[in-house]
């Protein structure tokens, strides 16, 4: 529910015509993993969804019937498919795996702390936990925990930053700009949803990084000029900000530098010349991109969204998923529950 609580504010108001379905489990492959939630009114009104369009009838019908008995259902579907509706339709996940749905009609909810979370921050960390009985009489926990969103900093407004902050905002991250000119760091120039500095780019981001202290957040730090005066500062504030990671760890910081190949050679030299190792110098990715051809702003935005997605979410390699082998989402676990069964 923690994955678009916010989206349900109105929902809590009127609690005895809505209930909240939650994936609760996951075995092998999945869709959507868990926590993943919609919301489903006693009308047929739908807030969000849980597959590609597999289970979603059912799970609607089902939360229909939960609200009107008022009490708490597990749904269950897999790759075998079980008859639905008058119709008799197979409801199956085409993917191969099984998933739990917990449906809770918000009658039955702790709708207070259910305000005070959907009106915070959704890119704030934040935990949910509900003792349940489900209509059977069967006793658990719910536990949901939400981590911190990635945070996205752009050093330089124009074209191509708005696209690549308007993209990171759609993602869920938080992201910000920094710009040392006043006509060019304007609110006009930057997306809903993002946040403007206008500063020295290598101070400001220097400030930035220490609220960070600890760097729980995946950060992405993304030099968009062509200025060395600028360029260089930022990226050696962000290379002292955070030693390298190990071998068996995941690289809480990705730097990368937008411009040409020449751009990038004059940039590692400055950086050498600052006193950076080799191997520091390679944590740099410059030019910054995937290889999509790509001929406007917009379309070099997605070539380096992709990127940045890539290395939070390593060890996927960015590459075609028709030239790779194995799980698709490989870096979200095959086997995951929120909840916890008690005794009775």
């Amino acid at each position: 529910m923690l994955d678009r609580i916010s989206s349900y504010l109105d929902c809590f108001e009127d609690p005895e015509n809505w209930a909240v379905a939650t994936i609760v489990s996951v075995r092998g492959s999945s869709p959507s993993p868990v926590g993943t939630s919609m919301a489903v009114s006693a009308d047929l009104r739908i807030i969000g969804s849980l597959s590609g369009g597999c289970v979603e009838s059912a799970v609607a019908a089902s939360a229909q019937d939960a609200i009107a008995a008022g009490g708490i259902r597990r749904e269950s579907f897999g790759p075998d498919g079980t008859p639905f509706g008058a119709a008799g339709l197979g409801v199956a996940l085409t993917c191969g795996g099984e998933i739990e749905v917990l449906i809770q009609p918000l009658a039955t909810a702790d709708l207070a702390t259910m305000r005070e979370l959907a009106r915070q921050d959704p890119r704030n960390p934040a935990t949910l936990t509900r003792d349940l009985e489900a209509a059977d009489g069967s006793r658990f926990t719910v536990a949901e925990r939400r981590a911190g969103a990635p945070r996205l900093i752009l050093s330089g407004v124009h074209d191509f930053s708005f696209h690549l902050a308007q993209l990171g905002v759609q993602a869920g991250w938080r992201v910000e700009l920094v710009d040392i000119r006043p006509a060019f760091a304007t609110l006009e120039r930057v997306p809903a949803g993002a946040e403007l500095h206008l500063g020295h780019p290598a101070s400001v981001i220097t400030d930035l990084l220490r609220q960070d202290p600890d760097g729980e957040s995946w950060t992405g730090i993304c030099v968009m000029t062509h200025h060395p005066d600028l360029d260089v500062p930022v990226l050696d504030a962000a290379l002292r900000w955070q030693t390298p990671p190990s071998d068996d760890d995941v690289a809480r910081c990705f730097i990368g530098a937008m411009g040409s190949r020449s751009s990038a050679a004059r940039r590692d030299a400055a950086l050498a010349e600052l006193g950076h190792s080799r191997s520091a110098r390679d944590r740099v990715v410059s030019p910054l991109g995937l290889d999509l051809g790509a001929q406007t702003p917009a379309e070099a935005a997605v070539s380096m969204m992709a990127q940045l997605i890539a290395a939070k979410n390593a060890p996927a390699s960015g590459a075609p998923l028709t030239r790779c082998s194995g799980p698709i989402n490989i870096s979200r676990p095959r086997t995951a529950s929120l909840i916890d069964e008690m005794a009775v």
